[in-house]
């Protein structure tokens, strides 16, 4: 058999082995999905369809590599409602029970992210965060995490699959010493007394928030809270959530991300309008409402959120 046929031979069986494209179809991967579950009374699986019929309008400013910055028009799913949706399960009688709840955005890969509902709810941080999917049908169809207030792109996530909502209610420490915190982090306890507080280093900030239907305003001075973490020795990261408990049993959650990506300080205020208070504050700047400034702080009690499957991957 001449060289020529031989190869004709080969061609011809490679032919018949491969299905052609009109034969077999082009081959998809399944349509990636969202869940959202955890402390939640409806949880639910949304495939892009659904998710693409939520979506609204926000608007982004991107920097841009000569230094500039440009604003943009984009589509989303807002975090927020989706949340919402699931009904997070709260205590029943819980005052502002929705500033317990904490909301961690993973993906398949073990990345995750973790907010406070309270930050993303437009009554009080009004800081949202949004699910966006390509608008070019032929780019990957995956949702991908997007926070538009965000000093940077830290808390942007590729490939989200999963949204976990936790409810915090921790129990306050016994300690009865006036004006002193205790910061518990895990299983260790560190009381910060008041004159270890004022010994931090300080900020001032004018605040504003909406109490009721009333307006106030005050000057806040006191360490920041990445600060008594700090003094606390308890590390922090993109998925490291607070709760603040106030004397009389109050709770509100916030992330130390907050502050150091979306641009919203969080003090522990030792002074109100230039006078000492006895007991600590927490103060949350740049929300509207003020169900997330706890008085009478007494325990700072810090989370890392775990993703299901994922043991040690909570961030710090």
């Amino acid at each position: 058999m001449s060289r020529r046929s031989l190869l004709s031979l080969v061609l011809a069986g490679v032919l018949l082995a491969v299905p052609s494209a009109a034969s077999a179809g082009f081959r998809h991967e399944p349509a990636p999905s969202l869940t959202v579950g955890g402390a939640a009374a409806t949880p639910a699986t949304y495939s892009l369809g659904q998710l693409k019929s939520q979506e609204t309008q926000f608007t982004i400013t991107r920097s841009s590599w000569w230094g500039g910055t440009r604003t943009e028009n984009e589509q989303g799913v807002s975090v927020d409602t989706l949340v919402n949706t699931a009904a997070p399960t709260w205590p029943a009688g819980t005052k502002n029970g929705l500033l317990r709840v904490t909301v961690t955005v993973s993906n398949a890969w073990g990345r995750s992210v973790t907010f406070a509902l309270g930050e993303l709810d437009p009554s009080f941080g009004d800081h949202p965060a949004y699910l966006t999917l390509p608008e070019n049908a032929h780019q990957p169809q995956a949702l991908d995490l997007v926070v538009p207030g965000d000093t940077n792109d830290a808390r942007s996530l590729d490939d989200v699959d999963r949204i976990t909502v936790g409810v915090q209610n921790p129990v306050a420490t016994t300690s009865t010493v006036t004006g002193a915190v205790t910061v518990q982090d895990g299983s260790r306890s560190t009381v910060l007394s008041s004159t270890e507080l004022a010994a931090l280093p300080a900020r001032t900030l004018n605040v504003s928030f909406l109490a009721g239907t009333a307006s106030q305003q005050h000057v806040e001075t006191g360490p920041t809270l990445q600060e008594v973490l700090r003094a606390a020795h308890a590390p922090t990261g993109l998925n490291t959530w607070v709760a603040a408990i106030g004397s009389d049993g109050y709770v509100a959650t916030v992330t130390p991300a907050e502050a150091w990506v979306g641009g919203r300080p969080l003090l522990i205020s030792l002074s109100e309008d230039g006078t000492s208070t006895d007991t600590p504050r927490l103060v949350t700047d740049g929300d509207v409402k003020g169900g997330r400034y706890v008085s009478g702080v007494v325990d700072l009690v810090v989370g890392q959120s775990q993703l299901p499957g994922w043991p040690g991957w909570g961030g710090r």
